[in-house]
């Protein structure tokens, strides 16, 4: 199993949606199976049997799109754009590439998201963005899946919303989930997180 590094997993030629798959490419084959993406989901955080079902639902539609089968139950990080759903920012390119002109008109200095200029974006901001780019029922629900599970995993700040704290995303956060980093800086965290619980323990 390769470290779980931008360095060790992907390529230097790769486009960052690439690098965003290539996170879960354990054996470095340039292909995703079921159990990769399980391990990589926990890796972020997701408890067991969360991730489990998370990881078939993703492994199954993108399968069909990135290898042309559902029997072959396999993500190809080469073909990964091939993946991408109506009704998204188009931030990354129909390539995968990042266009950093289309990231500063949704979340830079004068975004079109950030309804109180807070430079923090909560659910009720991520999904009045999703419902704007609405083109197909398929394409919401993806978005809005994956939107909120990005919130649960990698909320970084709060905000106040309605006289109430709630969890948002900062703009540097969103940014190094754009740039295909954020998941392994996850992971990192989760590992040293985990980690310091150990040494409490053994500690005690």
């Amino acid at each position: 199993m390769l470290p779980r590094t931008l360095k060790a997993r992907s390529r230097a030629t790769d486009t960052t949606l690439q690098r965003h798959a290539s996170f879960f490419d354990d054996d470095g084959d340039r292909g995703v199976g079921l159990g990769e993406c399980t391990r990589g989901l926990k890796a972020l955080g997701l408890p067991n049997g969360v991730a489990e079902v998370a990881a078939l639902v993703i492994v199954a539609g993108l399968s069909m799109q990135t290898s042309g089968s559902l029997l072959a139950m396999n993500v190809d990080v080469d073909k990964v754009q091939k993946g991408k759903h109506d009704g998204d920012t188009e931030i990354l390119d129909k390539q995968g590439r990042f266009d950093a002109r289309r990231f500063e008109k949704t979340f830079g200095a004068r975004s079109i998201v950030d309804r109180n200029g807070d430079k923090a974006f909560t659910a009720t901001e991520l999904t009045g963005m999703i419902s704007a780019n609405r083109e197909s029922l398929a394409g919401y629900v993806a978005a809005t899946a994956e939107w909120l599970l990005l919130l649960a995993l990698a909320a970084d700040t709060k905000a106040v919303e309605g006289g109430r704290t709630v969890p948002a995303l900062s703009v540097a956060r969103i940014k190094s989930f754009y740039d295909g980093t954020l998941f392994y800086k996850l992971a990192k965290e989760r590992a040293q997180d985990s980690r310091r619980r150990l040494r409490r323990l053994g500690s005690t």
